[in-house]
């Protein structure tokens, strides 16, 4: 009733609304006609967000399983109209949640394993494939604030469905420790520390750039790539990035937002110009290179993976608001990122820490300062960029170990 209500007001969740109640029709189109001995893997995460940390799964069951179908579905818009992969070969929106739609579903599709991507967990989907003795997978499981605090309402809510998961693979050891305490004695052997599959991804999408783009840090361009900016990250570091621009006229700046607005692009465009600092909008990466602005907004989407081997440093958005952004596409390029204090949800931003391949800044001064010394010191540099290619060595081949465990009884 809630959603219903919400999408009388916003499009997107007018559109994933819309698009639960054409789910059984496009189910009833494809599994009417697949075979009774098809291997069916039903996949499902919220967002987009969630499906690149599944998507070299996917690849991988279907280079062992040749044969094998893939059903994909999304709770979120984002993910539903942005996921477009040739080894999926049915995509829908989550059904409603009501016992009786999802038990005739599962009736339909007989799906011979669900997996689920880091935390949309839905009761009856889980409670209905346990009664009809379907296998489900928890990839990325993440402990969570409710699951020590037994006056929480979430903490009963949650328990008997973590309880229904046949395996749970969490990202990092201590989120394994937390789910087997929470879960207690009955599941335990269910849970496995086995890391991030989503390393993989940035992996093969960086193996897809030519090597004639992928420059060594050191051979690149002065340029500070600012990249998923909203409008909290863009107040802490806007003001203190344009004076560092006026006292070194060689560096250059490219600005991404996280969702590009004329408004933005106008508003980015007269703090630059103001300070006679020569700034354009790119339409088209085709364009990027022959432009010679001093500042270049991106106005597309999707153009970062190239971008992160044009320059020495990113600043990722996200730190300051929502939660700091993708960080593992930069790191694949050896890239020194910096991001704000909202990371802890976040394995890659604590392993980034941790080998410092990466730096948190609590204010816009902090930033500069990092920069300053990655920018003047190339042995830094050259240090940092070593780390970042590092940390995504050491988490290469996840997706293999998460695919043979999905597969294993």
């Amino acid at each position: 009733m809630i959603i219903f209500f919400l999408s009388i007001f916003n499009h997107k969740i007018r559109n994933g609304f819309i698009g639960r109640f054409q789910t059984v029709e496009k189910l009833n189109k494809h599994f009417n006609k697949v075979r009774s001995n098809s291997l069916i893997y039903w996949f499902h995460c919220s967002s987009y967000g969630e499906y690149l940390q599944i998507e070299p799964v996917i690849a991988g069951i279907k280079k062992k399983k040749i044969n094998s179908i893939i059903l994909l579905s999304f709770f979120s818009p984002s993910g539903y109209d942005n996921a477009h992969n040739k080894n999926v070969d049915c995509k829908v929106y989550m059904p409603l949640d009501f016992y009786w739609t999802i038990s005739s579903i599962l009736d339909l599709v007989r799906p011979n394993k669900i997996i689920f991507a880091t935390s949309d967990l839905w009761y009856n989907f889980i409670w209905v494939a346990k009664r009809k003795n379907i296998d489900t997978v928890l990839i990325g499981a993440k402990s969570k604030k409710y699951f020590d605090k037994k006056l929480s309402f979430l903490h009963y809510v949650y328990k008997p469905m973590y309880r229904s998961i046949t395996k749970i693979f969490t990202i990092n050891k201590n989120d394994a420790f937390v789910l087997n305490r929470y879960i207690g004695d009955s599941n335990s052997k269910a849970v496995y520390q086995m890391g991030n599959p989503r390393y993989d991804q940035v992996i093969a999408n960086a193996k897809k750039i030519l090597d004639d783009n992928k420059k060594p840090i050191l051979e690149r361009e002065n340029i500070l790539l600012f990249s998923s900016m909203d409008s909290d990250d863009r107040n802490v570091v806007l003001s203190h990035a344009i004076r560092y621009m006026e006292k070194n006229k060689n560096l250059q700046i490219v600005w991404v937002s996280h969702e590009p607005t004329d408004q933005e692009n106008k508003y980015l465009e007269s703090m630059f110009t103001r300070r006679d600092i020569s700034v354009s909008v790119i339409d088209s990466i085709e364009n990027f290179s022959d432009n010679e602005s001093r500042v270049k907004i991106i106005n597309i989407v999707g153009a970062l993976a190239k971008l992160y081997w044009k320059v020495k440093v990113a600043y990722i958005g996200g730190g300051f608001s929502t939660g700091v952004h993708n960080l593992m596409e930069p790191s694949v390029a050896g890239l020194p990122t910096i991001f704000g204090p909202n990371y802890n949800e976040f394995d890659e931003a604590l392993e980034i820490l941790n080998n410092k391949s990466g730096f948190c800044i609590e204010k816009g001064s902090e930033f500069i300062e990092i920069l300053d010394q990655l920018l003047n010191n190339d042995q830094r540099l050259l240090l940092t960029s070593a780390a970042a290619k590092d940390l995504i060595d050491k988490n290469s081949g996840v997706s293999n170990k998460v695919v043979e465990a999905i597969l294993s009884h």
